[in-house]
């Protein structure tokens, strides 16, 4: 039998991209054609979230574009929407020929080629090799935040060994990774489900990495500790740039969230990441329109983003998934001042990325060219995470290279290149 060619369309957050990248590997090495999108296929997996209701609704109107575009094609549906509701997901999309939840990720590779699971052999393949390679060290969470149904559709923390990590690392350098990305769903609960082991010492034993970069997906405050801090501070590899969850910079909001620290906590460790890290940006997240947020609380937010500096935001309005606390709670805004108020703290948002990336003109940067745009432009990540555009040759894609920034547009940096590195 011809194995298919099989297209995996991926929604929501990069662990869900390792997992699309663990998929396509799988099946690549059964002999399937692992296509680009765009392509036309014979089999498309579409890879869902479910961290709000419009992920939901992104991954229908997905789907049945996908109906309407292919109809002789196969459409399986895995993921975290798979995952919470997959009856619900079956009678909405008739469209659908199976639906998938997570916990039979590795499986599909196996249904896809007609095989049984039982019979399928599947292990956990390292990522397909690219310019940014993601790596999936830790899945799970048991915080249980009030708003969040994660911890539902993906269970508790669960860590990769440290050698298996460290095989799967070498692997990538054997592909001729420029940058490695840790990703987890609660990243900083790393290794301890696995001992005396932790993220801070992952980081040390791939300090001899010949990868030149390697970035954290995403940490979470409560569990950005000093010993995580202190090997980052000096790392040889470690680009100068975290993700931290801030979701509102109110503490009472911060409380009925279940976040478990305060506005004045996130702020002294932003203090201590720039005092170890002072050309460090960050990055973080704010939902808006938590249930009784007032008008006040909001403000208070956005005020908070910008006292910190963040260099992204982020910005989830708040939707209620059924069977968390928050959805039962009192107070719960309407959409229209949900989308209001999205509206303005994209407002800020835009404001505070244009600003952070002013503060880099004039300034030599690192950055990794990923692809070479339509109009000839190269862009890529600088170290800092800045989104940027330079003129350049083409060989220089997948490159790391020291450029000038020239000129801030939109958030992003314009630049001339000087040497590659």
């Amino acid at each position: 039998m011809t194995p298919p060619a099989v297209s995996i369309l991926t929604l929501g957050c990069k662990v869900n991209q390792c997992d699309a990248d663990e998929m396509a590997s799988a099946l690549a090495a059964r002999g399937c054609r692992v296509i680009g999108r765009g392509q036309p296929a014979d089999i498309y997996i579409v890879n869902t979230c479910t961290v709000t209701a419009t992920a939901d609704a992104k991954a229908r109107k997905l789907i049945r574009k996908l109906r309407r575009e292919h109809p002789e094609a196969h459409l399986i549906v895995t993921g975290c929407w798979a995952q919470r509701d997959a009856e619900g997901v079956a009678a909405a999309l008739p469209e659908v020929n199976l639906v998938v939840p997570n916990t039979r990720k590795r499986e599909i590779a196996a249904i896809v080629v007609n095989l049984s699971p039982a019979d399928s052999g599947l292990s956990s393949p390292a990522p397909r090799a690219r310019t940014r390679a993601f790596l999936k060290i830790q899945d799970g969470c048991d915080h249980r935040c009030t708003y969040c149904i994660v911890p539902h559709v993906r269970g508790r923390p669960t860590s990769t060994s440290m050698p298996e990590v460290i095989r799967r690392v070498e692997e990538l350098v054997e592909a001729k990774a420029k940058e490695l990305v840790l990703c987890g769903i609660r990243l900083g609960a790393y290794g301890r489900d696995l001992g005396d082991t932790s993220l801070a010492q992952l980081l040390r034993a791939l300090r001899g990495t010949p990868i030149p970069r390697i970035r954290l997906s995403s940490i979470e405050p409560m569990d950005a500790g000093e010993d995580l801090l202190v090997e980052i501070a000096d790392h040889p590899s470690f680009c100068h740039h975290l993700h931290l969850p801030l979701q509102s910079g109110d503490d009472e909001l911060l409380a009925a969230m279940g976040r478990g620290y305060t506005a004045a906590d996130f702020a002294a460790l932003v203090g201590r990441v720039r005092r170890v890290l002072p050309d460090a940006t960050i990055t973080t997240d704010i939902v808006v329109g938590f249930p009784g947020e007032t008008e006040e609380q909001f403000k208070r937010s956005a005020d908070f983003i910008g006292r910190i500096g963040a260099s992204r935001v982020h910005v989830f309005p708040y939707s209620p998934r059924p069977g968390t606390p928050a959805a039962r709670l009192p107070g719960q805004v309407s959409s229209r001042v949900r989308r209001e108020r999205t509206e303005c703290m994209l407002a800020v948002a835009r404001h505070l990325a244009r600003a952070a990336a002013r503060t880099w003109v004039g300034r030599t940067v690192s950055v990794l060219f990923e692809e070479r745009e339509a109009d000839g432009h190269l862009t890529g990540l600088t170290e800092q995470y800045m989104r940027l555009y330079c003129r350049a040759p083409a060989s220089l894609v997948g490159q790391i290279a020291e450029v000038t920034p020239t000129q801030e547009i939109d958030g992003a940096l314009l630049a001339e290149p000087q040497s590659p590195s």
